[in-house]
């Protein structure tokens, strides 16, 4: 089999974890005759996995900007098709690409998913909006491109099912749960007091994540003087309105309550779940989280969003909350921690759920034999 691998636009955050994971284990289950090919972004961590295994070709610097994006369909990638001609063509980053190949894709973008919830789109903006109708587009054009559809969740499938009538085939791809291992100790920036509760919102800065929230949560819980504090781990470059948020509550003097201590480095986020008594993510759209698994397995309390996407992943093991009032979020929280036999049944639930997820070996290898066999029906399908 002569596979294609095409992650060009997979260059961050879980996208990027996804594809290195895969690529790391399909090596050690390919045949001698198998050739695999991967088109992946300069300097963004797929060089350090490089081997005789795979072949890399990677995408110009000047082709990654969306502007350029129509060379490289058009020209630059069909280029590289010639040359390769492989049997079939796996593309990880959401977008078929407008070829003849046959090929599989894996949609983690969950935007497509819910172009019927007002307050997501509300909550993102103008601009946001644009590129996730420009994106919409893009995707209804390439289906015919697509000979199976991937997605993480049953959620995911059964609303593209609705919101896509013509799909082509649509089959599971779990997101792998990789253990977090403690490498690093990760000391806070400040100083934590005893009595209080302290929770974390684990997260990046991005409009869907609904970060803005917390500031009305912080003043409610500083007016009725409850026991808990917030730690944020966003920084002003990640987005402009990051530092607006950062801004306001530096303006609200609520820096006690919602307490900004910048990004943690991944290997120090086990120590950051051990030194936390919660995690809240008041989160308006997600694919998958390893953040909820995350915080199941080290055995801290989830207050998460009331929506599809995060009762799938979680289940029984969260407490869920109106992401859009503060007040019910405050609410939730303070009903949590004054039910402490319901707390800790739901941290026992959660750290038994963490054990059933599959991991990357188990998910690469499924994937791997779809690919294998959907290239062995192209092969007999090539007249003689």
């Amino acid at each position: 089999m002569k596979l294609l691998i095409n992650a060009f636009n997979l260059a961050s955050a879980g996208g990027l974890n996804v594809a290195l994971n895969f690529l790391k284990n399909i090596q050690h289950l390919k045949s001698e005759t198998d050739h695999i090919h991967v088109v992946a972004p300069k300097d963004c961590g797929y060089e350090t996995i490089e081997t005789h295994s795979l072949t890399f070709h990677y995408l110009p610097k000047a082709l990654n900007p969306w502007i350029t994006r129509p060379y490289m369909d058009v020209i630059w990638y069909p280029r590289l098709l010639k040359q390769i001609d492989p049997d079939i063509i796996f593309t990880m980053g959401n977008f078929p690409s407008p070829v003849s190949h046959k090929q599989v894709v894996l949609l983690h973008l969950p935007h497509l998913a819910y172009p019927e919830d007002r307050a997501l789109w509300k909550q993102v903006g103008l601009e946001i909006i644009f590129k996730i109708k420009l994106r919409n587009w893009v995707f209804k054009r390439r289906l015919g491109h697509v000979e199976t559809l991937l997605v993480q969740t049953n959620t995911m499938q059964e609303r593209l099912l609705r919101v896509y009538p013509q799909l082509p085939s649509v089959q599971l791809f779990p997101n792998a749960y990789t253990l977090l291992n403690s490498h690093t100790t990760y000391e806070l920036p400040v100083k934590k007091e005893s009595g209080l509760t302290y929770l974390m919102c684990l997260s990046r800065y991005y409009p869907h994540k609904n970060l803005e929230i917390l500031v009305e949560v912080a003043r409610i819980m500083k007016a009725r003087k409850l026991p808990y504090r917030i730690f944020l781990t966003i920084e002003a470059w990640q987005h402009r309105r990051a530092k607006q948020l950062l801004d306001q509550i530096a303006d609200a003097s609520l820096q006690d309550m919602l307490i900004p201590i910048g990004n943690v480095p991944a290997d120090c986020v086990a120590s950051l779940y051990q030194q936390v008594d919660g995690l809240i993510l008041p989160t308006l759209l997600e694919s998958f989280t390893a953040t909820y698994v995350d915080a199941m397995h080290f055995g801290v309390s989830i207050f998460t969003s009331q929506r599809d996407f995060a009762e799938e992943v979680c289940g029984e093991t969260a407490f869920y909350f109106d992401p859009l009032s503060a007040t019910n979020i405050v609410d939730t929280i303070h009903a949590g921690y004054g039910n402490e036999t319901l707390r800790q049944r739901k941290i026992t639930a959660g750290r038994m759920r963490s054990t059933t997820l599959p991991d990357w070996p188990e998910v690469s290898r499924s994937c791997w034999q779809l690919l294998v066999s959907l290239a062995e029906q192209a092969e007999s399908e090539v007249p003689n």
